[in-house]
């Protein structure tokens, strides 16, 4: 198997936790209703399913409890099936909740769970895999990682309804979310073939400067960690704006065709328009 790069998220959990905490004082009683990209979940939903995740997390790296077994079938539909019931389950129970008190408890538990995924040894498999990127075992780190893309998505969700994505769409913060991302690439091309040793590139347009390439060797594709130099079999061009919404399924590349562009072989440099880096 092709070695992943170790990407550092852990001491990025502080301040999106502050920054969303600062964000959810902010709102109005109004702004707790507003629809989002989140499909059928309003604000106060997402700030729910925030929490929901985070209690779970303590729950298990802390206490070992589990709750549910899971599912005994382990297709990819089928564990996302089984993750949206729960996702369901406590935003309806969170109904009765008042927002103040969504964002007490958010408040204490944020950094309970941040510090239980800082002691774990990031080379160590990982309770959970990262399904998205089609791996069956996944290491810590990238667990921590996939834990921060959600928990920076989910934020950029909340402040796009309210307008201020602005103060988290930053190089520091975003870079990581992107390239980890960037991980589950060679598994959304596994069925595409290119002439031997091609090079292909996705590129993040704008402040943020993030640009991954892949290469096409003994049948698979592989991430590259720096620009190879040579000339590119493909290339696909997103602003950032519109990648975080693209990859977490808040947009379908069809709607945002117009804003992207698309050079080389067009089947490919399609194709990555279609990653889909959450369970969904």
């Amino acid at each position: 198997m092709h070695q992943k790069p170790f990407i550092e998220t852990i001491h990025l959990f502080k301040p999106i936790h502050d920054a969303l905490i600062n964000v959810l004082k902010e709102l109005e009683p109004g702004d707790w209703e507003r629809p989002t990209l989140a499909k059928q979940w309003t604000v106060k939903d997402i700030v729910a399913h925030l929490l929901d995740t985070t209690t779970r997390g303590i729950a298990i790296l802390r206490d070992g409890h589990f709750g549910y077994s899971g599912p005994v079938n382990e297709e990819y539909t089928t564990l996302v099936n089984y993750i949206n019931e729960l996702n369901a389950q406590f935003i309806l129970t969170a109904n009765r909740w008042s927002p103040q008190l969504l964002i007490e408890l958010l408040e204490q538990c944020g950094p309970v769970h941040t510090q239980l995924l800082a002691d774990l040894n990031p080379f160590e498999k990982a309770i959970f895999s990262v399904a998205w990127a089609g791996e069956k075992e996944s290491l810590n780190w990238f667990h921590v990682a996939r834990e921060y893309t959600e928990k920076y998505h989910h934020q950029l969700q909340i402040r796009e309804a309210v307008n201020k994505t602005a103060a988290i769409i930053t190089p520091e913060l975003f870079k990581p979310f992107i390239q980890t991302f960037f991980l589950g690439l060679p598994h959304l091309l596994r069925n595409h073939t290119a002439p031997a040793h091609a090079i292909i590139a996705i590129e993040i347009e704008g402040a943020m400067g993030v640009i991954g390439y892949l290469q096409y060797h003994n049948q698979q594709w592989n991430l590259l960690y720096e620009s190879p130099g040579n000339k590119l079999y493909a290339k696909t061009i997103i602003p950032a704006t519109i990648a975080w919404k693209l990859f977490t399924k808040g947009v379908s590349p069809k709607e945002i065709l117009n804003e992207i562009h698309l050079e080389g072989n067009q089947v490919i440099a399609t194709q990555l328009l279609y990653l889909v880096a959450v369970m969904a």
